[in-house]
Order: C-alpha cells, then structure tokens, then sequence
C-alpha cells in the first residue's frame, strides 16, 4: 500500500470518527459505533466478496472506476452465478 493509499484510509478514519461523534457522547460509545458499522458492513458484503475482490484489483489497477464501469464488473462477476443458479432452478422445476 502506497503512502497516499495510507493517507486515504486516515482521512476516511477521521471523517468516520467525527460523524460518529454527531451521534455519540464518549469515545467509548465512537468505538463501539465504529465497531458495530464494520462488522455491519463486513455481513452486507461478505456474500459478494467475489465481487469485492474483482472491484479493489481492478481500481488497484487503473486507480479509477467510473460508475459504468462498476456496473460492468459487477455485471460480469454475477451474471454467471445468477444464470447458473436460474439452470440449476429449471432442472429442479423439470424433475417435478
């Protein structure tokens, strides 16, 4: 991780802390705010780490996406699953 990468994730901590801070009297209740949002967003994310990790390659790579762009990634990461999971349901349909 590169030294502006590092900077960015600070700058994304402060902004986090301080929004906290709008909702929460001590710095205990920021921690345990803080806490709850990243293991709420961890279990929003976890069943699309596929695309997740597709995404952080992709950006680390060209270091920009626009939002067609993530559409498309996104697009091409799930269709496959989405189409394979609609054959699987036809098959099972059939066999009725």
């Amino acid at each position: 991780m590169g030294d502006g990468d590092s900077r960015s994730a600070a700058d994304d901590l402060r902004q986090a802390r301080e929004l906290a801070l709008l909702i929460c009297k001590s710095e205990d209740a920021v921690e345990s705010f803080l806490a709850h949002c990243d293991i709420a967003a961890r279990d929003l994310l976890m069943p699309y780490g596929d695309v997740v990790i597709v995404l952080s390659i992709v950006l680390r790579i060209k270091r920009t996406l626009d939002g067609a762009e993530i559409d498309k990634i996104i697009w091409d990461v799930e269709a496959p699953r989405v189409m394979a999971k609609e054959h699987q349901r036809g098959a099972e349909w059939r066999k009725m």
